[in-house]
């Protein structure tokens, strides 16, 4: 990362959470809808007017409210942690006489549907964001970005400005089934003629939670090996249930197996050999104890932090970042700290 004000230009980690979606320059001007904060989704779903959505979004208001009541007060993680659970104990200690198919399930799948559309229509599918495209300029090839966001707004900006730095092939830290077809030719760099690029040298771009953009390849009868991904070009055509590969937020995030058992080790590389830092948008919940523990887990053997920016309007989450990262801060460790990503992008350019 470059960033000339403080004269930083050495590799650098970047982490994304929801803060840095919300922020990007276009949701100031979009009416209705706004990409969701995990506080703040069943507030942004009901204001989601996308054609053929309305019986979704209703069905998900309804699930909830007879669940908790008319005047639910509910986070994302809280819902599915809560369906997570009703579903288990429904399949664990199943009464006779109960239904035996299981309601929480479907109650599930209402929500990745509503959750789809609603990223869709308030990010939409050609983003341009300023601030985003400030921050991968910044950028080199050997950085890397942690997302904690199943969204494409990064992907995106990498795809048009991420000249000579982004390879889909290389940088998601996952192997691909296919490095030619249409959906790699969707998130790859393209030249001036929109001739999809395959530079070897990439920055990581490890989606810790997974991405709406992705979906597994179905393996071959008797197929052995690590689980393989396909990209999509077009991740708003669904046809049945929602197909991508994502971890929703519930309390057993499946992060250690298949895809994930790769990018979480990658990420815990970078985490470990970096030393400098910057959390955008992410807050370090107290809940999320496998984020916190990746960030803590070697702070005896690695590297002391020199730059840790944080980008956050919130001073307790900004407080819980440094909290985790205390045993990688020394004294001329340099924190700079800005309420908004249009604050950063401005520092950028300082």
């Amino acid at each position: 990362m470059r960033i000339a004000h403080i004269s930083l230009d050495s590799p650098s980690l970047v982490v994304l959470g929801a803060g840095a979606t919300r922020g990007a320059a276009f949701v100031k001007e979009r009416v209705g809808a706004k990409p969701p904060l995990d506080s703040d989704f069943f507030t942004q779903a009901q204001r989601l007017s996308a054609d053929g959505m309305h019986g979704h979004v209703e069905r998900l208001v309804t699930d909830v409210a007879e669940l908790f009541g008319n005047n639910f007060a509910l986070t994302m993680e809280q819902y599915l942690t809560h369906l997570e659970q009703l579903r288990n104990v429904h399949d664990n200690y199943r009464m006779r006489g109960r239904p035996a198919e299981n309601p929480y399930l479907g109650k599930r799948e209402t929500f990745l549907r509503v959750l789809t559309a609603l990223l869709d229509h308030s990010i939409g599918r050609q983003p341009d964001c300023l601030f985003h495209k400030k921050l991968v300029n910044s950028l080199d090839a050997q950085d890397a970005i942690l997302s904690f966001n199943y969204d494409w707004l990064i992907d995106h900006t990498l795809s048009v400005h991420g000249k000579g730095k982004w390879n889909p092939t290389y940088g998601y830290g996952v192997k691909l089934v296919d490095s030619t077809g249409e959906g790699w030719k969707r998130w790859a760099y393209k030249d001036e003629n929109g001739k999809a690029q395959h530079q070897q040298e990439t920055l990581k771009l490890l989606k810790m939670h997974g991405s709406m953009t992705w979906f597994k390849a179905k393996k071959k009868a008797g197929g052995l090996g690590k689980p393989k991904l396909k990209l999509r070009q077009r991740w708003w055509k669904q046809r049945g249930n929602p197909e991508y590969e994502i971890v929703p937020p519930e309390w057993q995030k499946a992060t250690d197996t298949g895809i994930y058992q790769d990018i979480w080790q990658k990420a815990r590389t970078q985490v470990c050999g970096m030393t400098n830092m910057a959390f955008l948008g992410y807050s370090m919940p107290e809940t999320d104890l496998p984020v916190r523990a990746l960030f803590m887990v070697d702070v005896c053997s690695a590297k002391k932090l020199k730059n840790l920016v944080l980008v956050n309007p919130d001073g307790e989450a900004r407080r819980r970042i440094r909290a985790v990262l205390n045993g990688r801060m020394a004294k001329k460790t340099r924190v700079l700290s800005f309420d908004t990503l249009e604050e950063f992008a401005g520092f950028l350019d300082a």
